[in-house]
């Protein structure tokens, strides 16, 4: 379907490169197929998907794989990062009706995918407050692979996610010059296994004014 809202990640399978698309929405008048075992919801002449499309750079062809395991419901304005040349993780994002933030992992093949999620446990156990419209980046330090979350709509905070053991911290110390913003863009430079420079840049205030500065954050 034409859509917005979606996430859109590289992939490498079989030494084929791949662009996965998953998730969004748009208008629910246009006259484009739905993807067979996809779901969608509709408010008005809105619906949103959680389709998953890979597109196989090599012929141009796009492919809809044979998706397994815990499937995302129908949602948009969440991150998808990529892991490795075959594995993702998306967190939060809004369902029409809510925001999440439950985790997914995706493990693609070059026909399928297998998802497999993660929601707070409750206890005692650190978890971010749902949220959408954030930023996310992969950290890849000597300690294995870390996903870091920065602010979203209704959020002005900071966490850090080990992915193997799937384990949620809560950074106190970044300024709210960083994290009080939504829509905002984030990369990460790795100058060594452990000095990594978080850069972000522009987004959307908690008063809804368009932010032009860039930060750096050191980790």
């Amino acid at each position: 379907m034409v859509k917005t809202g979606s996430s859109m990640i590289a992939i490498k399978v079989k030494d084929e490169d791949y662009l996965v698309v998953i998730g969004g929405y748009g208008s629910s008048s246009n006259n484009t197929p739905p993807q067979p075992s996809a779901q969608y919801s509709k408010d008005g002449d809105i619906q949103w998907c959680n389709e998953i499309h890979m597109y196989r750079l090599k012929t141009g062809e796009w492919t809809s794989p044979t998706v397994t395991g815990d499937r995302p419901p129908p949602i948009y304005n969440f991150t998808l990062t990529s892991i490795t040349n075959t594995t993702a993780i998306l967190f939060g994002g809004y369902d029409g009706h809510r925001m999440s933030n439950d985790v997914y992992v995706f493990e693609f093949t070059d026909t399928s995918v297998k998802c497999t999620k993660f929601s707070n446990p409750g206890r005692s156990v650190q978890w971010p407050k749902e949220r959408s419209l954030h930023s996310s980046v992969l950290i890849n330090c000597s300690s294995r692979p870390h996903l870091l979350v920065v602010g979203g709509l209704g959020t002005s905070d900071c966490w850090l996610l080990n992915i193997n053991k799937m384990e949620w911290k809560e950074l106190t110390n970044i300024p709210d010059s960083v994290t009080d913003r939504l829509r905002n863009s984030l990369s990460v430079w790795n100058e060594t296994q452990t000095t990594h420079w978080i850069i972000e840049f522009g987004g959307i205030g908690s008063d809804y004014s368009s932010i032009s500065d860039t930060r750096f954050i050191e980790m």
